[in-house]
């Protein structure tokens, strides 16, 4: 045997032995693997929810529809009440009437219990949005495998929910004006871009499918929360630059209709009379202002809160997924450094609106959207840096394919991944789980679901619910004059929003009485 033969032996029996310890890693067995821990992730999330109830706005935003339900059980009068005071609001306090319309109908205008739908709503819309629009963009655009899109749409929905800051958790999943107001309009932005993307590669009735559902859901988003609206805004301006620019409008021509109609939806939110009227009681920045220090808090944001560890390991777990989809498709990637700069600017701009309002990120539900974005982006920006470097090295991977007899085609037939992708996968997840079990031991709290599991599992989060179940059979007891109630025994970190005051004059407790039609409702004086 030659020196050479020798040398090459011990690593031909290393290579032979790492495939068959990740052979079983295909594009089918990992994004069901995924999946399956992605849904039990949701589990304590969903269980908690049994014991959620509504607040704050909850009552004094749902009073009008929640006294027609009572007087008329009609639910057409009620969705003409909420039409009405979504229109009013846009008269006399806001422009986005998709959310005032969506707040103006709480869930508990029909009885509290139902209030439990708000967390399934909100995850479920945030979960399918996220996979549609995925599978628009890696499946039909880049005609990727539609198993790896689903493992990098569960992926990003994983950090993108566990890994939320947890300021935000409650008013991203728990409180419904909140959550309606901008996780389910931002929601409602991803299903719109898909069916953009789907209108371009679809056909016969499927793309008339696509452009009216698009054209339905542009309107709302336009006007829905202004942070969201004025990101769509920005992203369709630069598609429309980029297609005029490649002169493709005629195989784009199909998207004329949907954007024009997300435009006028954006035009009558941010031109609405009830802006300027909430503008005069608020003290925010000038719009030059607030444009360059949304710059600073965006980077503030992902350096010190939003790129935690865990982030970190699933975008580093992203990049062998993103290197198979980019070694399928023919597409270069080109100018890495302007995508990554615009889906920067992107983020940014999420923070600009209350900024620009209000003067401050500090409410949960602020924080909660854009970090919500800051994911997203963040994801497509380390696939398309992934894509642009593996076409830099295509002729170097060609040349190692071509000398270990593998081919491109031979790698889709058998629906593989390459070795190294395959232990690149593994040793993300052990070094996830590792971690894992290291941070929840001082930190419980990590991750949402930990953080629910905590307050199921020490009796807080039923306690809280009882109490609050209590206090709605008092309120719907038909008792005279002012109410008064036990003041709530704790406070569950993912359920606990806010609570009525011991002035009865308090907006929330008036809220609250207007909802139930009572005379009057206090918290009792604590000693």
């Amino acid at each position: 045997m030659s020196k050479m033969d020798k040398s090459e032996k011990p690593e031909n029996k290393k290579s032979m032995w790492d495939e068959k310890l990740t052979e079983w890693i295909t594009p089918k067995v990992l994004a069901v693997f995924l999946t399956v821990c992605y849904v039990l992730s949701l589990i304590p999330l969903l269980w908690i929810a049994w014991y959620n109830y509504p607040s704050a706005d909850d009552y004094s935003i749902g009073s009008n529809c929640r006294q027609v339900w009572v007087n008329t059980h009609n639910i057409f009068v009620v969705i003409w009440q909420g039409i009405e005071r979504a229109a009013e609001d846009w008269l006399h306090w806001m422009g986005y009437f998709t959310s005032n319309y969506l707040m103006a109908v709480p869930p508990n205008t029909f009885g509290e219990r139902w209030y439990v739908l708000t967390t399934w709503v909100m995850l479920g819309m945030l979960t399918f949005s996220v996979i549609y629009l995925f599978h628009a963009i890696f499946v039909k655009l880049f005609k990727a495998d539609r198993y790896v899109s689903l493992s990098v749409s569960i992926l990003v929905l994983f950090v993108s929910v566990q890994c939320m800051c947890p300021e935000g958790r409650v008013e991203a999943f728990y409180w419904y004006s909140g959550a309606a107001n901008y996780i389910f309009v931002h929601s409602m932005s991803l299903f719109f871009y898909g069916l953009l993307i789907s209108a371009v590669f679809d056909n016969g009735r499927k793309r008339i499918w696509d452009v009216v559902m698009a054209s339905f859901l542009g309107f709302l988003t336009g006007g829905g929360n202004q942070m969201t609206a004025l990101n769509v805004a920005v992203v369709l301006l630069v598609m429309t630059g980029i297609i005029t620019w490649q002169k493709k409008w005629e195989s784009c021509k199909v998207l004329r209709l949907p954007v024009g109609i997300f435009y006028l939806g954006f035009l009558l939110n941010i031109g609405a009379p009830g802006n300027w009227v909430r503008a005069e009681g608020t003290s925010g920045m000038n719009p030059i202002k607030a444009v360059f220090v949304s710059f600073y808090e965006c980077l503030d944001k992902m350096m010190n809160q939003w790129t935690t560890w865990s982030v970190i390991v699933v975008m580093i777990a992203l990049i062998p997924l993103f290197w198979y989809i980019a070694g399928h498709t023919d597409f270069r990637f080109p100018y890495p450094l302007a995508v990554v700069a615009f889906g920067f600017c992107l983020a940014s701009a999420m923070v600009t609106p209350p900024l620009f309002a209000v003067g401050n990120m500090a409410a949960g539900r602020l924080q909660a959207l854009s970090f919500l974005m800051y994911i997203l982006v963040l994801a497509l920006c380390v696939g398309y840096v992934t894509g642009w470097v593996r076409k830099r090295q295509g002729s170097d991977q060609e040349a190692e394919e071509m000398k270990s007899g593998r081919t491109k085609q031979q790698d889709r037939q058998k629906g593989s991944f390459s070795p190294q992708s395959r232990l690149c996968l593994l040793g993300c997840a052990a070094f996830l789980i590792f971690g894992s079990a290291l941070t929840l031991i001082p930190e419980p709290r990590y991750y949402t679901c930990s953080s629910a599991a905590v307050d199921l599992l020490n009796g807080s989060a039923k306690e809280y619910g009882e109490a609050l179940k209590k206090r709605g059979e008092l309120y719907r007891s038909g008792a005279k004059g002012v109410i008064e109630v036990e003041p709530l025994p704790c406070q569950p970190a993912l359920l606990y929003f806010s609570d009525i005051k011991e002035d009865r004059e308090d907006w929330e407790n008036r809220g609250l009485c207007r909802f139930y039609g009572l005379d009057g409702v206090v918290v009792k004086k604590t000693q």
